[in-house]
Order: C-alpha cells, then structure tokens, then sequence
C-alpha cells in the first residue's frame, strides 16, 4: 500500500494491526478497521483495492463460521463486490463464480464465472491462466450438464437441520423456583420492580464489564434521549447519518449513495404493476367469454355495457358479459391466471408484460370491428377480463411467453433476504423501556405489559415516551402473568460481554449484504445499458422501414442514408451507428 500524508502513515498502521487481527483470528475487529481506514482513500485509490481484497479474504475465512447456508450466501457475495471489477484479481473473481454456482445450482453465475475468467486472462499472470482455463471449462461443462439434468450442483451445506440449532428455550434456562417466586410477590413489590434506577444500572454494569460498559451505556442513554429511540440506523457507507428508521436509512442510501447504480432515464426503469391491478388478477373468475356476442352487445347496447362496466371498474369483473362453455379456453385462461399471479407473488409482474398481454385483445376486437373508443368507453382495456375475448391460438401465445418467465432466482437475492431477515429479528422490538422527564433521567421504566402476558406485535418505529410522573405510572397496570421472568430470561445479565451497538456485532454481515447489493445493483445497470440499446435500435429501426416505405428506387437510398447519418454524427455517434446497422438489416432482408 502506499502512504503519502500523515493520515496515510496513520492507516498505515491501522492496516497493519488489522492484518495481524486476522492472522490472530480476530475477524470482526479486523473487518472494523478496515472499514474504517478504507473511507481516507477515494474509490478508484490502489490502497482502496488492496482494502477491498482483504475485505473479501475476511468474508471468505468467515463463510465456515457461518451459521445458515443465506448467511454463507450473502458472505460470497459480498467477497465478488469487493473484487467484482478489478482485472488484477481475475482468479479470484473466477474461482468465486464458479462456486457460487455450484452452491446455487445457477447457470447465471457459471456464465459470469466464463465471462470473468475469458475477459481476465490475457492480463493474467502466467501461473494463474491454467486454472482460470481449468474453472472456464469446468463452467462450461456444468452449463451443458444443466440441459440434461435437473440438478448440476455438487453443494452440500455443511448445516444441520435449523431445529437442532436452535437455543435453548427460556423455560429450560429460568427455573421453576424463580417463576414461583415471582408469582408470590406482593403487587406493589412487582409494580416498584419496574422501575430501574439509572445510578443502580450503572454501578452494576461498571463492576462487571468496567469502564468499557459504563461507555455504552452512556452512549445508549445519550442516543435515546436525542433521538427517543432506543435502536436507530447509521449509514456507515461513505458518512455517519443518523437515521431513526429503516425506511429513513433506505431512503438516504437510495438517494445519497446509489445514484451511480441508477438508470439515466426514468423510461429505462422496470415498473411493476399497483396494488389494483393484482387484485384484479387474483380476483377474477376466468371465463371465457362469448366474443361474438360480446361484440354485439358492446355495438347495440353501448350505454348498458358503459354502465356495468363502470360499476364494476374496482373489482374488474363482471357478471353481464356472456359465458361460454368451452372448456379448452377455460383451461387456458385458469393456467394464465395462475402464471399471472405467480408473477404478482413474486412482485415481478411488470407493466409492460401487462401492457404487451392485454394488446392481444385490443388488437381481437378491433378485428372484430369495435372502435377505439368503444374500447375505452368500456373499460376493457383496464381489466384483466377482456383476456377472456380472446380464442385458442391467442391465449396458448399468452400462455406460452408467461411460461418462459422465470419466478425463481438463481443469483442469490433470496438468500441475501433471509439472511436479512433473520439478522432482523434478533434485533425487533416489542417491549417498551421508558424514561422519566426529571433533570437527571434517573428511572427506566419498564413495559407495563411486563405485568401480564403480552402477545402484542412487535413495534419497531415506537419513540420513547418521557413519563413526568413514574410513581403513579405503574398504577393502573394489571398484574398477573410471569411474563417479566421470560422476558429477563431472554436477555441473560450474566453475559461475558456488554452489549454494544448492533454494529460492533453484525458490522461484517451487514457490509456483505451491502457489497452483494452493489454487486447485483452493477449486473442490473448492464441490463438495463443493454435494454436502452434495443430501445434506441428499435427507434432507428421504425425511422429506416418509413424511409423504405416512402421510396421506390433503391438507388435514393444512398443518399438519404448520407444526409441522415450526417445528421446524427455531430449528435451522438452511438445513434448514428444504430442508425446503420438497422440500415443494414432492412437493405439485408429486403435484398432476401
């Protein structure tokens, strides 16, 4: 690494104390240093990459420590965003690819592992191009495997079934004597238990965990009364914001850090279908109507079918429309709903498959001689209904593209989720601690629901509330239950640690989980770079055919080709070669 400054020499020997916590085994605080002396260097900086890899290297020594398959997952993945774009760690990238697609039986990251070993190897040093060939072919293999087999993976999780790891139950750690006890106290005694004394907290945690608890603890009390929050999120990405929920964290992630893995144009966005509209599809009974007469009474009795149709706009169904008793149309319709609806499930459905499916019986019935305007008059074209107009052929096209998308997702993202998800319940909140408003914030105030059995849902965006008079707070509460013994059995005080902020624990995880999203974020950007080329071809290619179509002599061509291509050069020189090429396409096929 290099060091030019006296902040340099500074992370230099922070970087070197990380080093030797890793060779000592010590991950999480190494990962902590790390993450901290990496934020001196810009982005693109060498000792950024060098960061970057020994980032990687502590995900990678972390995978066998993994508690879950998801987390092990998310671990990988976040190992490749770290080294994701850098030919210098071609290799590595490779290697990481492909076991990824062994562990997720995905021919999506045997490509990339191709991809990445191919585009890497020319620059890669000579003792390492054999295996990057070794992992290129044996990708390759697996990818023709898959279209045999069902299965191509050779990944076993090395974890045991989740009951068997799960900890022990309260019951089994908080004995019978205990709970006995609780429940021959005296009310008043239960109801002044509640209250905890600050100084008393303190002096407890300072003679079990010294000075470094009182710190925390310090810093706990600080935060909850700034922010009336016991847990608030920090972006720990390129600053320090305090945010006091998730969505307030998301929000200034989306809008502070990630606008380089956004699309340049709104219009590039994928946009799933609302809430209305999968309702509609859900909803529906998926019968097949009789077209013919449907047409009819849309032709004589216009203001009828204007009239229940706008009464049942909301639902999208109605019951007015003819039935016919075909039961092959019917059974396609029903494998088209559920393929729809499989869609919404996975929140996949988008508006522009929504739009290219109902053109189908736009298209019919204009076939069949209703206007535009009718059309819309009618509602047809916001229901999923009007599906039912259409015949046989129509509905097994329908059918046939619906069929070849794919709900399941072979890049990880599902497991990165359930990792998510799990990391998350450790930490919801459902039990209230309170504060009292005097000058010195001397009680906490535990959950009156304490007292009796709480079934009550977690609330994790609760504030704080400052109780200006604690003695008579626990007054009208009921008592009965043993609820506070589970509850305090739950958060053992004999722990050989203080708890610390949730970063101190779950820091690694949660920048893998930023690194992965990252990395899916960049495969998304090249989708979407690849779809604003189709887009922009698609539009030359309409101006090309209108020329062809306005001209009967070959030979204007030239010229026409000229001018435009003149036009558009100064402009921007990609159009211009799209331009072409669908000039190219067009002369080709009419050459045919």
């Amino acid at each position: 690494m290099e060091y030019t400054s006296a902040e340099g020499e500074k992370a230099k020997k922070r970087y070197d104390n990380a080093i030797a916590l890793v060779a000592s085994g010590d991950y999480i605080k190494a990962f902590e240093i790390f993450d901290d002396v990496i934020s001196v260097f810009p982005e693109e900086h060498r000792n950024s990459f060098h960061i970057r890899v020994q980032q990687a290297n502590i995900f990678l020594l972390l995978v066998d420590k993994a508690l879950s398959k998801d987390v092990e997952i998310t671990y990988f993945l976040g190992a490749i965003g770290c080294v994701s774009e850098d030919v210098r760690v071609t290799l590595l990238r490779t290697r990481l690819l492909r076991t990824l697609g062994m562990a997720l039986d995905s021919v999506f990251y045997f490509k990339k592992c191709i991809r990445s070993g191919k585009q890497g190897l020319a620059a890669a040093e000579a003792k390492n191009k054999t295996e990057i060939e070794r992992l290129i072919k044996e990708a390759e293999l697996m990818i023709d495997e898959s279209k045999t087999s069902p299965t191509i993976a050779h990944y076993w999780p090395k974890f045991s079934d989740s009951k068997d790891s799960q900890e022990p139950r309260c019951e089994d750690r908080v004995g019978d004597e205990l709970r006995s006890y609780w429940m021959g106290l005296d009310v008043k005694i239960k109801r002044d238990f509640m209250k905890v004394s600050v100084e008393k907290l303190r002096s407890f945690v300072k003679g079990v965990h010294t000075k470094v608890g009182v710190d925390v603890l310090k810093n706990v009390l600080d935060v909850a009364r700034e922010h009336k929050k016991w847990r608030v999120w920090v972006c720990r990405t390129k600053c320090d914001k305090v945010c006091s929920s998730a969505e307030e964290c998301r929000t200034h992630l989306e809008q502070k850090h990630a606008a380089v893995f956004k699309p340049s144009s709104e219009e590039d966005v994928v946009m799933r279908i609302g809430v209305n509209w999968a309702k509609k599809i859900q909803g529906g009974t998926w019968e097949p109507v009789r077209t013919v007469a449907a047409v009819e009474m849309i032709k004589a009795e216009l203001e009828y079918v204007k009239d229940f149709t706008s009464t049942s706009r909301k639902k999208g169904w109605s019951n007015e429309w003819p039935v016919a008793a075909d039961e092959e149309r019917s059974g396609l319709l029903k494998e088209i709903k559920l393929l729809l609806v499989s869609l919404c499930n996975h929140q996949i459905l988008s508006c522009s498959i929504r739009d290219w499916v109902m053109s189908f019986p736009v298209k019919h019935l204009r076939k069949l001689g209703v206007s535009e305007e009718s059309i819309i008059d009618c509602r047809l074209v916001e229901s999923p209904q009007s599906i039912c107009f259409l015949g046989r052929d129509e509905l097994k096209q329908i059918r046939g593209f619906l069929q070849k998308i794919k709900c399941e997702r072979h890049d990880g993202t599902d497991h990165v989720g359930r990792a998510v998800d799990s990391l998350l319940d450790r930490i919801r909140i459902k039990e209230n601690i309170d504060i009292d408003v005097d000058a010195q914030f001397s009680l906490l105030l535990l959950d009156k629901r304490l007292l009796k059995r709480n079934n009550d849902p977690f609330d994790d965006d609760r504030e704080i509330k400052f109780i200006d008079k604690p003695d008579s707070h626990y007054d009208e509460a009921q008592v009965k239950g043993d609820d506070i013994i589970s509850w305090l059995g739950e958060s053992s005080s004999v722990d050989k640690s203080f708890p610390g902020p949730i970063r101190k624990h779950n820091l690694v995880i949660w920048v893998a989980v930023l690194r992965a999203l990252q990395f899916t974020c960049r495969t998304l950007g090249t989708k979407y770079a690849k779809k604003k080329q189709v887009l922009d071809y698609e539009q030359a290619l309409t101006v090309v055919e209108n020329l062809c179509m306005s001209e009967d002599e070959r030979n204007s061509y030239a010229s026409l080709l000229c001018d435009r291509f003149e036009e558009r050069v100064p402009e921007n020189s990609h159009t211009a070669k799209l331009f072409l090429c669908a000039v190219r396409d067009v002369l080709e096929e009419d050459c045919i």
